[in-house]
């Protein structure tokens, strides 16, 4: 927007400068009007400038358990600053989640504050709720506690529901003046303790897609499930070359397959052939605009929510035994020491000759002689091994950082519910399919980079000094060193995390480590790979699953058409960078270039956000289901670990069960002192300390199904 009337614009000239789509026009000319009632913007004749209003910002609303709101600066610079404390008569009718503009209202003892001048984009369209039902009236109460009003519903909105029953509610208007919403049911989803009433649930709080339009259904079943010589026609054909797959016991698509062989000159020659998905989800069309809209496919203990339709994901797209299929293959040359010196990005067809699981492979590496498959299958799972283990001996030493975090698996009896929560294993089979794709992944990065093509990149950033001064504080207090001094920073998480290898403070520590980070994301800009120690990093690997590797592929499908006539792009040396950038010029012509880099940003902001969404559903999923399993046994006893200190109580997470619970501190003896730098609690008489990592035992008091909590108490001290 211009900062001087001179240059003042009509709200057709904005739009029409920011190239939106149909689709965000009205959302658009409604912040336009925001911006001006709420003194962001001047107005004057239809026409727009932007005005200073140092004491108004942008944020995003987020209420905490504690049922306390905050405005959360989106400028960058700003979020570095703090938050702002809103006050419940403050807020207006904010909700959790809505973007809003705030004013800075002045500072109190709990922070700086602020109020919302106006509401920019309400997120909450919907709301799950407990519907409950009196004569003449009803209401639902969110089942989001930080969603602060119940929703009132007329009987004749309210679908028939009954009182107690899980209802999916459109909010009709928002609350106003300290009035709470209106809304109608516009779904009944079941009752407490129906089978999968906790997934139904959850999908329709996080709003995530899992009915698939009819367009999109019928564009999927179009799609031949056969392969013809047409398609093969133009494409590498290593159909003859030994492939497999090696997946979890229950993955139901295979998305990636590998290769392996020791050649003539001593080298490896890996090949990592990936579904090429992008050959049947073409760019505009109904299953491409879908696969945006979800982002990335959502895994839950018994139910998939999957980004594309299944006789794709799990048909055509899936590299199943026995069946030829199309691929994209990065085929890669390495030397003895695992440093990259040639490599081959082509279409191409393969014939997986056998689908392995992790644990058939991890058995093979334990015992080579204990075999079950083909003798030219064990020989190459064998090249496979070593080859690995060269990789992560790499890995190692660029300073790439390992968070082998355990996580947790639910075990189920016959009737369905949860009988028993135990680690999930990462065995070196995983890590051997995990090198392989990192390397596949760096590889194409590098490549697009090195054309100067526009492309999404996978970032890490570097860690906040701030959050890395607090946790080098926290592993202070149990005695160990900690630095990221030096040329590679990321040995300081190196050796800290082989220092607390096997100890019981292990798992915590590498949690709060992790915590301690920025969070990975996708980006349209590089900014490297903090965690892997890469100075460039994409993903590839995934298409089936994640929209960022859809596009990615496509990227490069267009790359390699555009320069397939150019001998300079067959089989070119990794080191190579000029006779790369010498043909860059010819590969996309301007038009194309600046449509790929204006989409990409928001295409990389669409699936970060998508992705966090999952991870936050699949959570909560893991959360409920760890509570139902709690609940069944109140009053037993537990082993734990202090995880957490604060001046209510401390957190506990038991050792077996990967469960956390608080032990509030209204339930110790004796009167504590909350000492935060010191992490723990004190007992006023000096006579008892709770401190960070403590192991305790502690007794299973309540547990609250739909809120997730568990709450403990102290049943007695371990030595």
């Amino acid at each position: 927007m211009p900062k001087s009337n001179r240059d003042a614009l009509t709200a057709s000239e904005i739009l029409e400068q920011l190239d939106v789509s149909a689709a965000l026009r009205d959302r658009l000319l409604d912040y336009l009007t925001a911006f001006a009632a709420s003194g962001l913007a001047h107005t004057r004749n239809g026409r727009y400038w932007r005005k200073a209003a140092p004491d108004l910002f942008m944020a995003t609303i987020s209420v905490a358990r504690s049922r306390d709101a905050f405005a959360i600066p989106i400028d960058e610079v700003q979020r570095k600053r703090g938050d702002f404390f809103i006050s419940p008569r403050s807020l207006g009718s904010a909700m959790h989640g809505d973007v809003v503009i705030a004013r800075k209202a002045g500072s109190d003892r709990r922070g700086e504050s602020a109020s919302i001048e106006a509401v920019l984009d309400r997120v909450n369209t919907t709301i799950v709720g407990r519907l409950t039902r009196f004569k003449k009236e009803c209401f639902a109460s969110p089942v989001d506690e930080r969603l602060l009003y119940d929703i009132n519903v007329t009987p004749a909105d309210s679908m028939n529901a009954r009182d107690g029953d899980f209802v999916n509610v459109e909010i009709t208007r928002p609350p106003i003046a300290g009035r709470p919403p209106e809304g109608k049911i516009i779904e009944v989803l079941g009752r407490e303790g129906e089978p999968g009433i906790d997934i139904e649930i959850i999908i329709r709080k996080h709003r995530l897609p899992h009915v698939f339009p009819t367009r999109v259904v019928q564009e999927a079943e179009a799609t031949s499930g056969q392969i013809t010589l047409d398609q093969i026609a133009g494409r590498l054909d290593l159909r003859d070359e030994l492939t497999v797959t090696i997946d979890g016991e229950t993955a139901r698509d295979f998305d990636d397959a590998i290769s392996v062989q020791e050649l003539p000159s001593g080298r490896w020659r890996l090949g990592v052939h990936i579904a090429d998905v992008s050959y049947y989800v073409k760019e505009g069309g109904a299953l491409d605009e879908e696969a945006y809209r979800r982002g990335t496919s959502v895994y839950f203990p018994e139910r998939a929510i999957p980004m594309l339709p299944e006789n794709l994901s799990n048909g055509i797209c899936s590299l199943n035994p026995d069946e030829d299929r199309l691929t994209m293959s990065a085929i890669m040359d390495l030397d003895r020491s695992g440093r990259l010196v040639d490599y081959k990005l082509a279409p191409s067809v393969i014939h997986s000759r056998a689908r392995l699981t992790y644990t058939e492979v991890n058995r093979f590496v334990l015992d080579p002689a204990d075999a079950r498959r083909t003798h030219d299958v064990t020989e190459m799972l064998g090249r496979a091994h070593e080859l690995a283990l060269i990789l992560i001996k790499k890995a190692v030493e660029r300073g790439a950082i390992d968070f082998d975090l355990p996580e947790a698996e639910l075990l189920f009896d016959d009737d369905g519910q949860v009988g028993g929560i135990v680690r999930a294993e990462r065995n070196i089979a995983h890590r051997i399919i995990e090198e392989f794709m990192l390397l596949a992944n760096q590889t194409v990065a590098r490549h697009i980079e090195a054309l100067a093509a526009p492309m999404i990149y996978r970032i890490h950033e570097e860690p906040n000094e701030t959050k890395i001064a607090e946790f080098a504080e926290i592993a202070h207090s149990f005695g160990r060193k900690f630095s990221m001094h030096g040329p590679i920073p990321q040995r300081g998480f190196q050796s800290l995390l082989r220092d607390v290898e096997g100890r019981p403070e292990e798992r915590m520590l590498s949690y709060l480590m992790l915590r301690s980070m920025q969070r990975a994301r996708y980006a349209a800009e590089n900014r490297g790979h903090y965690g892997l120690a890469m100075k460039t990093y994409t993903h590839f690997t995934s298409p089936i699953r994640r929209y960022p590797d859809l596009v990615v592929h496509r990227i490069l499908r267009e790359l390699i058409e555009s320069g397939r006539t150019n001998p300079e792009l067959s089989g070119i040396d990794m080191g190579s960078r000029v006779a790369l950038k010498r043909v860059a010029a010819s590969i996309l012509d301007e038009e194309r270039e600046r449509e790929l880099r204006a989409s990409l940003e928001q295409i990389a902001a669409q699936s970060s956000d998508r992705e966090r969404q999952a991870d936050a559903a699949e959570r909560e999923l893991m959360d409920w289901r760890k509570a139902e399993f709690m609940a069944e046994h109140v009053g037993e006893e537990f082993e734990g670990i202090i995880s957490s200190v604060k001046e209510y109580g401390f957190f506990v997470e038991l050792n077996e069960v990967f469960v956390e619970g608080l032990v509030h501190i209204s339930t110790l003896k004796g009167e504590y002192e909350y000492e935060p730098r010191k992490h723990r609690l004190v007992d006023a008489r000096g006579k008892r300390v709770y401190r960070l990592g403590e192991p305790v035992i502690v007794r299973v008091d309540r547990v609250d199904r739909n809120r997730r909590l568990v709450d403990f108490s102290i049943a007695s001290h371990k030595g």
